[in-house]
């Protein structure tokens, strides 16, 4: 298994003298057990704490705030006014009578929830009322093409602040137990000493890849401000960066059908909700136990060939049919009945230190060194992606 660990990582001396980045061969090695480690793009960061933004695209409608009391009135009360702009063409449909009106919006919103509207456009009947909670879909903005001076939507994102976390793992040997040869090691491993390091960088890898799903962001706060105790930067994991789309106790929320899950409804709670909110779902990471989910669903679950990494190991991909596009890949350490789906383009590592292998030297009779790294996940638009979990049970029907 861990043969890379051998040779020249093998040598104190060569511990010594550099400091041996292993991100390549965690990629290689770890592919089909921690996929979110290994698969995305690394891009570097200077800081421990640095910004993750949401550029919404503007909503495509609201809904009547107030309902329209006479075919007069040209003031509109709706639940969101923030994503119009004049000359916009809306369409409300009376949720009572299912009858359309299109009217258009004759200036900037007066507020955040009022509109002032031009009624009757586009050849439609001019609504004597319309209920509260009425559908208000935007068409498109219409313009002579000679305005000036025109007011336009913010492009200023929703901000957060994610923060690197630090990884170590210490390995430590005696040289008695480092001198014994009578065990016979996996993967052509030669040592004690190498065979520690091995499950350590595992071990280390396995807590990158579930804080990226489950951390809770904490701030750093060094001894002397914190009553002599420091408190270590904590980065969010994708469950808690996840607002708009996530189905999960973070937002106190639990799927429709829980206990009896379909393949309708993985598509409505994850692509279909990432696709509302503007994205391009294109991977999804599955807990485990989906694999009986499909066969559950009766979808032929294909392997596609991905090739096999550097060392030799094949990379786990799959599609089914009725995910047309999406690449399916097991998460092992995902808990169960918990789907994610990813805007692939839109997610990466951001490495303040890649992993590395920190060799101390020796201590008396002890070798010591350190598996370290330095770093956090970061999701561009998070309302492009989405998260499920909470389910039961899954069913055919």
């Amino acid at each position: 298994m861990a043969d890379f660990l051998q040779g020249f990582l093998g040598s104190q001396q060569a511990g010594i003298e550099a400091r041996n980045d292993i991100t390549v061969a965690i990629r290689n090695w770890f592919a089909n057990r921690n996929p979110l480690v290994t698969r995305l793009p690394y891009v570097p960061v200077e800081r421990v704490d640095f910004q993750m933004y949401t550029h919404k695209y503007r909503a495509r409608g609201t809904t009547l705030g107030a309902a329209v009391t006479s075919n007069t009135q040209t003031s509109l009360t709706l639940a969101d006014a923030t994503f119009l702009m004049n000359h916009d063409v809306l369409e409300i449909v009376d949720s009572a009578t299912g009858t359309p009106e299109r009217v258009q919006v004759s200036g900037d919103p007066t507020s955040s929830t009022t509109v002032n509207v031009i009624r009757g456009v586009s050849g439609t009947n001019v609504l004597a009322s319309a209920a509260n909670s009425s559908t208000v879909n935007l068409i498109g903005n219409s313009r002579t093409g000679a305005e000036v001076q025109q007011t336009g939507l913010t492009t200023i994102g929703t901000v957060r602040t994610q923060y690197c976390q630090t990884f170590q793992f210490p390995v430590q040997i005696g040289g008695s137990a480092q001198s014994a040869r009578s065990q016979v090691m996996p993967g052509g491993i030669q040592s004690p000493f190498d065979f520690n390091m091995t499950v350590q960088l595992q071990n280390m890898v396995d807590d990158i890849e579930t804080s990226c799903y489950y951390g809770v962001e904490q701030a750093p706060v060094d001894a002397v401000n914190n009553g002599g105790v420091p408190v270590t930067a904590k980065m969010n994991g994708l469950r808690s960066i996840f607002h708009t789309n996530n189905i999960s106790p973070v937002n106190s929320s639990t799927p429709i059908n829980a206990a009896a899950y379909g393949s309708t409804d993985l598509i409505r709670d994850t692509l279909q909700a990432a696709r509302a909110g503007g994205g391009e779902p294109d991977f999804m990471l599955v807990s485990t136990n989906f694999m009986s989910a499909f066969a559950t669903w009766g979808q032929a679950v294909q392997r596609v060939p991905a090739g096999e990494t550097i060392f030799g190991t094949p990379i786990h991909v799959l599609e089914a049919p009725f995910l047309h596009g999406v690449t399916i890949v097991e998460a092992p350490l995902l808990r169960p009945f918990t789907a994610i789906a990813l805007t692939s383009s839109e997610v990466y590592i951001r490495n303040k230190r890649n992993p590395y292998w920190n060799l101390r030297g020796n201590r008396g009779d002890m070798v010591e060194g350190d598996w370290i790294a330095e770093l956090a996940i970061e999701v561009v638009n998070e309302s492009h992606h989405a998260w499920v979990e909470g389910i039961t049970a899954f069913s055919a029907v």
